[in-house]
């Protein structure tokens, strides 16, 4: 296994990304794109890039503007630029995107996205899908009915306070409900997996669970927002394979049925290609989950299926 780590230039101008491929010496079948989720970084992602990488793809993944490795102060941990901070993430994966179709010319391309993850790469499946082959949302939302004021109120306290201030009373308000459901509560991040082992590797990790900023649920919301919009599936391609993949006990996925709305509202816009997978007594970092394997083997078997 060849791991290689390097850097380029973010679309916010002066920033640097951190990016990471994982690939064997020969015989690729595909190349697939990792994006991964709020407050984490792709080195979290070992495990499933190496299971990828010994079948045949060469994997690829950065860490976001405001996360991991491409944060070179303190202050800019959850935050991604002063205005429309969410596009520079979506230039940022279209310019990895760009180096790894030129490394590996003609190969089949596979974008897949956790959590916040796959907001951006549902987004992205809407302005770049016709560069894509497959795409794979795990963990997603689907949506929420208060989302535009939602960030309308990050917009007004950064504002006020200061868009590159940590926003702790927004991210109680956007996550303070997700452990309600899950007794004994060993911790405020119980929701993430039902294996104590993940949950304490996240909360000890020094490069996780780091604040947002007003500026950062600003644009977290608002890419929220944009996938939450009626038009949204009518932008995607109608013959792009879409694989949903969630834990039936993920509150982010309001418990399988926002998951199964997005679903429905890819069908019903006439998108051919869309599967959905719900695995009972997971909860939301399904790459961190008592049945990882499964869930590794399942999504390579859809893979295969369209490879």
């Amino acid at each position: 296994m060849i791991r290689t780590e390097f850097t380029y230039p973010s679309a916010w101008k002066g920033q640097e990304i951190f990016g990471r491929i994982w690939q064997r010496n020969s015989d690729y079948i595909g190349v697939v794109q990792l994006v991964h989720g709020m407050q984490e970084h792709m080195g979290r992602y070992d495990r499933f890039a190496v299971f990828l990488a010994e079948r045949g793809f060469v994997v690829y993944g950065n860490d976001h503007l405001g996360h991991g490795r491409s944060v070179k102060k303190e202050t800019d941990f959850g935050y991604f630029g002063p205005e429309d901070g969410w596009k520079n993430l979506l230039a940022d994966m279209h310019t990895l995107m760009e180096r790894a179709k030129r490394e590996h010319p003609g190969l089949p391309f596979i974008l897949i996205g956790h959590s916040m993850g796959s907001l951006l790469a549902r987004e992205f499946a809407a302005e770049y899908g016709d560069e894509l082959d497959m795409a794979v949302f795990l963990g997603t939302s689907g949506g929420s009915p208060v989302v535009k004021a939602a960030k309308k109120l990050a917009e007004m306290r950064g504002a006020k306070m200061g868009i590159k201030t940590p926003a702790k009373d927004l991210g109680r308000m956007a996550f303070g409900a997700y452990n309600r459901r899950f007794r004994p509560k060993r911790t405020n991040h119980d929701w993430l997996s039902t294996l104590d082992g993940a949950v304490n590797d996240f909360i000890m990790d020094p490069l996780c669970g780091r604040e947002f900023t007003y500026g950062g649920y600003r644009d977290l919301f608002a890419v929220l927002e944009q996938v939450s919009a009626k038009e949204w599936p009518y932008r995607v391609p109608k013959n792009l394979p879409m694989l949903l993949m969630s834990g039936k006990d993920d509150p982010v996925g309001d418990y399988g049925r926002g998951v199964r709305h997005v679903a429905r509202s890819l069908l019903r816009a006439d998108c051919r290609k869309v599967s959905l997978r719900l695995y009972a007594g997971m909860r939301h970092e399904l790459l961190q989950e008592s049945r990882e394997r499964e869930v590794c083997e399942d999504l390579y078997s859809w893979i295969c299926k369209y490879l």
